[in-house]
């Protein structure tokens, strides 16, 4: 018999087991995997950027009234606070804070000691076969492949579908919703997708500068700048995953999304449309239009978009008239790409989605069907940019669940 059992070794799992055993509980740790922390390891480059000084409600989706809450009981300074206690001091980026080992691996070993420390029971490798209340209700019953055990409280930290090799499988889903729970259909976030609109086979690897900008229904949602990556598929890099939410929720929906990219963010319309006009009027030997224009932006990219702006690569830079010089800013500004899916849960690093907010307590993280029942971490509806807010958020849910005594 345990005080509270943790079901998930992954950033809010053993935020919470850390935080209960503090409190003086007696606390088991249940992981399915073989080690504890295999997500971590892989955040941030394996640098792992677990928070940001840039903190607020807007930096991420889904459940406002959670988001808000958890966000009020613990903030990024007590994030950083927290950590220095065990022995991780922070290195800030520009805000994006970091261990100062530059090392995610510094962080599970933290927690590995801080454990071991407050003897917690960490179990790997062990298998969820079922979670029944006990027939006392004085708590829950959970049935492994490795035995059974009990406990007064029971915190599931089991994450979604992301990154399924590291831990983040589903494989709880049943039993969340034997317990009379529901899941919002967890979608991929923070990753690539697939799209028409340009010969992606042809330009695949190149990275450049760029804004891409969401576009649902023929509304604007978001936009965002920073290194986009074409792939043989379609887009991805940061800038791409920083909108990837709403896209992933729309085309579940059923919604037609382009996003619209503008590959000279640095040059206004009218500056580029001057700059083409430039060259080719102090053009005055034949070289082509994208001998003339070389330098502009990555040859593969640049004779794409020469290509799709209808005119010829071919055509003397001398020649060009006003209305190629138009034709070309507008390619290389204001290319629209239909989007066709994201990509799947394998490549995402999280997932939209979670147990349904209505049934949960905001600012406890308890369900309301089961008392002693605590959810936190992906499980809930709230998903981050990239930056450093996932991991944050992970901190921040299994804080407040890890505290109720």
């Amino acid at each position: 018999m345990y005080d509270v059992i943790i079901i998930g070794a992954g950033a809010s799992g053993l935020m919470a087991a850390a935080v209960a055993a503090s409190k003086g509980a007696r606390v088991a740790l249940l992981e399915h995997k073989d080690d504890i922390g295999k997500k971590i390891l892989a955040t941030g480059n394996g640098r792992c950027n677990f928070t940001n000084t840039d903190m607020s409600v807007n930096k991420f989706h889904g459940s406002k009234a959670l988001i808000k809450n958890g966000l009020s009981q613990f903030n990024y300074a007590d994030t950083i606070r927290f950590f220095k206690e065990l022995g991780i001091p922070a290195y800030d980026n520009a805000g994006y804070i970091y261990p100062n080992s530059r090392q995610a691996a510094s962080v599970v070993a933290a927690f590995r000691m801080e454990l071991m420390r407050l003897h917690v029971d960490v179990k790997t490798g062990i298998n969820i076969t079922d979670i029944k209340p006990a027939d006392d209700r004085t708590g829950y019953c959970i049935q492994t492949d490795k035995g059974s055990f009990k406990s007064k409280r029971l915190i599931i930290a089991c994450g979604l579908t992301a990154s399924p090799k590291l831990g983040s499988d589903g494989s709880l889903f049943r039993q969340i919703e034997a317990l009379g729970h529901h899941i919002q259909k967890p979608l991929p976030a923070l990753c690539g997708f697939s799209c028409d609109g340009l010969n992606f086979k042809k330009i695949t690897g190149v990275r450049c500068d760029a804004t891409v900008a969401s576009v649902i229904d023929g509304q604007m949602t978001e936009q965002n700048t920073g290194e986009l990556q074409l792939a043989d598929y379609g887009i991805s890099g940061i800038p791409v995953f920083q909108i990837s939410s709403l896209m992933s929720r729309a085309l579940d929906k059923g919604q037609r999304v382009k996003v619209i990219i503008d590959f000279l963010p640095t040059f206004s319309d009218d500056e580029l449309n001057g700059y083409i006009k430039d060259r080719s009027i102090t053009t005055t030997d034949n070289r082509s239009l994208n001998e003339m224009l070389n330098g502009l932006l990555n040859n593969k990219l640049l004779l794409e978009l020469i290509h799709k702006s209808g005119v010829s690569p071919d055509k003397k830079g001398r020649l060009l008239t006003d209305d190629d010089c138009k034709s070309l800013t507008r390619s290389i500004k204001h290319t629209a790409v239909s989007v066709k899916k994201p990509r799947g849960a394998e490549f995402a690093q999280v997932c939209t989605g979670g147990i349904y907010t209505k049934e949960i307590d905001v600012r406890t993280l308890e369900s309301k069907i089961h008392p002693g029942l605590y959810f936190c971490g992906e499980l809930l509806d709230v998903d981050g940019i990239c930056g450093g807010y996932n991991l944050h958020w992970a901190w921040t849910s299994g804080y407040i669940a890890g505290e109720m005594q």
